[in-house]
């Protein structure tokens, strides 16, 4: 940013609010310190089962080494999340298959050293680029990458030991995803029941931010989390025709999208009071949701929201959530949908040579096919562990998260060492090593959401214990010395390849997807005001709020980079902040806009200018903003969007 021009101050509270200051990325103290998230004790002891259980079978069988390879299968269900069990009974069945197709390929190439390094890159990048242009989250590449970097090590005599081998990974990996479905005997709508639970939750917060700094922050997370609701409502693929419950959940959903879509029109005439009275309501849905039930009913609170100083249709609102609470019908209405569309158009649309998404898988491919170069060239023992390292240390988000990742594996996988010594030299055998699985994969599990190098504390001696288990004559030997030094080169390849190539890569990216976005803006508010056809409205509409959730979480990918032109481009966060307030309230706008022919010239003048201005960085060329006599909301957005861009970097 010049010297004589600094950040906007713009008063957004004659709009809406103030806006919040900056995020800043967190520094290296970041990497030690400890989250407040909840221990996840289920997800853990399943992981455990999904691990132990393999070995444990085979033990019984007569055949360790058979279950010890069957238990890298188990690590299928890392890739559980809390998504529907329809669409979770399809995404780990895919995992499965990724995760034995990975191990047959690494038993197939073992000994042609050349071929390994590519695939290492390979792998990596498919899956990096799949879970990215499905934001799809959990461990994306790192367990493929381990199956394949595992196999690798484990003898396959000959072509029917590949597949004998193949299939017993395969059979672990079906017993953990039995495992992860065994909930659904239990609450077959938990999950989808959870998300719509979630979302109100947030939109509380939303409410109780109105008139406070934290607005933005609070209305971004509400738009992430009712896009997540309305993703889980439409992969659990239930018949709300057949269900009663699960036309239950879709009319709480709906309603979500109503007081969300109220509260943005409406924001200006809330006051403190109100808005504190209004939260606590809805905060009393969301814990009453989360104990939701099939025909079972909860608290009624109707006196309790008649009783409240609100306006009339916000109380109509709050009312016919309660009355679903109450299993009442209710009439259907249609408000905004935050859906995603099909897979194979998200894989298409992250396709193309401006995609941040194809550009860090490709980033990741290559690295990892230098890591592997790199230990297939050097006489280290098992040096796969070379590119396992880095793949893990590269899933950070940022440059700033890769570098505390570095930081984390090398000090958690060291310290893990000395655990996994002490392991090998009580030289464990048949269900000891079935037990110490289970509690060590456990325990990363419940851990690792605290702090990622705690959980690195304990991934290590499990992952070699499983590795190693067949060779217990060389185990320690490999444990002590071999181990640390692969350990500390794969993190350094990690995060130097990530600092050199990927460097400024959302810095780069920012200004265009925020001209971009600015445009499409003032394409759909054109659009409100002369299309008629409904679903074509729709479709654009899902297209923008898609990339206004982009565009906050590419300047959060910014304020993670070590470069001086990250820092500049922190002077278009009022920016940001702007483009985002202004695309959601085009996107509450359910009714269309009359404009004149002038007024469609002038606002498509000043989108235009107003785009060039982010993507060159520099001052619009304008002189005021068109006025808009019958939509003073919109034209008080546009004005602040215009204010926010009077900067240079």
């Amino acid at each position: 940013m010049s010297d004589d021009k600094k950040s906007p101050t713009y008063n957004h509270t004659e709009i809406h609010h103030k806006i919040e200051a900056s995020p800043k990325a967190p520094g290296i103290k970041a990497a030690f310190r400890f989250n407040h998230a909840s221990s996840p004790w289920v997800r853990g002891i399943s992981s455990g089962l999904s691990s132990s259980l393999p070995i444990l079978i085979g033990i019984l069988f007569g055949h360790l080494q058979y279950g010890l390879i069957a238990s890298i299968g188990g690590f299928t269900y890392l890739y559980t999340k809390d998504e529907p069990y329809a669409q979770r009974a399809i995404k780990l069945f895919l995992a499965l298959l990724g995760v034995t197709l990975c191990f047959t390929l690494g038993s197939l190439f073992a000994d042609v050293a050349w071929m390994k390094t590519i695939l290492f890159g390979v792998i990596g990048a498919v899956s990096v680029y799949v879970f990215g242009a499905l934001k799809i989250p959990g461990p994306s590449a790192m367990f493929f990458v381990l199956s394949f970097a595992v196999s690798t090590s484990i003898p396959a005599p000959n072509l029917q030991a590949v597949f004998l081998h193949a299939g017993l990974v395969f059979l672990g990996g079906a017993l953990s995803w039995c495992i992860s479905m065994s909930g659904w005997l239990i609450n077959p709508r938990g999950p989808e029941t959870a998300a719509v639970a979630k979302a109100y939750r947030q939109l509380a917060s939303f409410v109780g931010s109105l008139g406070t700094e934290s607005f933005h922050a609070e209305q971004h997370k509400t738009v992430v989390e009712l896009r997540a609701a309305e993703t889980a409502m439409k992969q659990a693929k239930i018949n709300r025709k057949k269900s009663s419950f699960a036309h239950r959940l879709f009319l709480l959903n709906q309603k979500a999208e109503g007081l969300f879509i109220f509260v943005m029109a409406a924001a200006n005439d809330f006051n403190p009071a109100v808005s504190k009275k209004a939260q606590a309501v809805i905060e009393t849905f969301a814990s009453e949701m989360a104990t939701l039930k099939k025909h079972k009913k909860i608290r009624d609170v109707r006196e309790e929201i008649e009783e409240l100083s609100i306006k009339e249709e916000l109380r109509t609102l709050l009312l016919d959530v309660n009355d679903v609470l109450q299993m009442k019908e209710l009439k259907e209405t249609e408000y905004i949908q935050f859906l995603q569309g099909s897979v194979k158009a998200r894989l298409k649309a992250a396709f193309h040579k401006r995609s941040y998404v194809l550009k860090n898988a490709l980033r990741y491919g290559i690295i990892m096919i230098v890591a592997a170069a790199v230990a297939y060239t050097t006489n280290i023992p098992r040096s796969y562990w070379i590119p396992l390292t880095c793949a893990g240390v590269m899933l950070g988000a940022t440059v700033r998260a890769t570098v505390q990742r570095g930081i984390q594996r090398s000090v958690g996988t060291i310290l893990g060492i000395l655990i996994g010594t002490g392991i090998l030299m009580l030289e464990p055998t048949g269900i000891v090593i079935a037990l110490i699985v289970f509690v060590l994969q456990s325990t990363i599990e419940i851990v690792i959401v605290k702090n990622y190098a705690l959980g690195t504390l304990f991934i290590t001696p499990n992952a070699l214990l499983i590795a190693e288990s067949g060779h217990p004559d060389k185990a320690i030997s490999y444990f002590t010395s071999a181990r640390v030094i692969d350990i500390v080169i794969g993190s350094v390849i990690g995060v130097v390849g990530t600092v050199l190539v990927f460097k400024r890569a959302s810095s780069l990216r920012l200004p265009y997807l925020l001209g971009d976005v600015i445009r499409k803006e003032g394409q759909f508010l054109e659009m409100l005001s002369t299309e008629q056809d409904e679903e074509r409205i729709k479709q654009e509409r899902n297209k923008l709020q898609g990339e206004l959730v982009n565009l906050r979480a590419l300047y959060d990918n910014v304020i993670g980079e070590y470069s001086k032109t990250a820092v500049k481009l922190e002077g278009l966060w009022p920016a940001v902040v702007a483009t985002q307030q202004l695309g959601y309230m085009l996107l509450a706008s359910y009714e269309g806009y009359e404009l004149s022919e002038t007024e469609k010239r002038e606002l498509q003048e000043t989108f235009a200018q107003l785009a060039a201005a982010a993507e060159q960085k520099r001052a619009p060329k304008l002189s005021s903003v068109p006025t808009l006599k019958r939509y003073p909301i919109i034209q008080g957005e546009i004005t602040a969007l215009y204010e926010s861009l009077q900067v240079e970097i």
